[in-house]
């Protein structure tokens, strides 16, 4: 089993405590480095190259939106997790477009937290149920308002030709439940089945609808009109 070394910045020393103890016990994830402001975050990246940061918005010195575009101009490779109490539409796409990889809200469930530290480190992103919503929202209002020929186009979904596509009832199942904003443990308890099936169901659909990450499988379910509660 690799080690995860993650490297938490966040200026609550409670917090930053909390999740100390939180990840104490995980055989594979290791905590290297805490720091309490946006410059510090940069100089411990540099001296414990972590493989996930776990990092904040709202921090002295440098914010998370900056802090992230400079990690990211060290190393492009770099994984950082956004662990924050925003749950604004603003925050979400300024940091996305400063290159975060996942979008955790601070209200989430130790499960969630662990499962979200794994995928970034795997090279996936992750986002909390909520900020699926938001982005599920946000991409069913541009696609109305394309339609009414008042915007720009939104970014389509990877795959296209989905008929060509043959999923299976299971995959058609966890497509529905993640474009829901259903975390891996949600969907396996909902399922019956284990975290990990889940997981390698979704590495799957993304290779067979040729998508890259969680959220172009959202776009596509919801432009196939998976996205609903009558699938369950």
């Amino acid at each position: 089993m690799k080690e995860i070394k993650v490297l938490i910045a966040d200026d609550h020393t409670l917090f930053r405590s909390g999740l100390q103890i939180l990840l104490r016990n995980v055989e594979d994830i290791r905590l290297v480095a805490e720091a309490c402001d946006g410059e510090e975050a940069i100089s411990l990246f540099t001296a414990h190259q972590p493989d996930v940061i776990l990092l904040d918005i709202s921090m002295p010195k440098l914010d998370g939106i900056e802090v992230t575009r400079l990690i990211k101009s060290l190393n492009a490779q770099a994984r950082i997790l956004i662990l924050t109490m925003h749950e604004q539409e603003d925050y979400l796409f300024r940091i996305m477009g400063a290159g975060a990889d996942g979008y955790l809200l601070k209200n989430a469930e130790k499960d969630e937290l662990l499962e979200s530290i794994r995928c970034v480190a795997d090279g996936k992103q992750f986002f909390s149920a909520p900020v699926f919503k938001m982005m599920a929202e946000r991409y069913i209002h541009d696609a109305q308002q394309l339609g009414r020929g008042t915007s720009r186009a939104p970014e389509p979904p990877p795959a296209r030709n989905s008929l060509a596509v043959r999923l299976t009832n299971r995959e058609h199942e966890i497509l529905n439940l993640i474009a829901l904003g259903n975390t891996n443990p949600e969907i396996a308890t909902k399922l019956f089945i284990s975290p990990r099936t889940v997981d390698t169901h979704r590495t799957n659909l993304m290779q067979k609808l040729g998508i890259k990450n969680t959220a172009g499988l959202v776009r596509f379910a919801i432009e196939q009109g998976l996205a609903s509660d009558s699938h369950h």
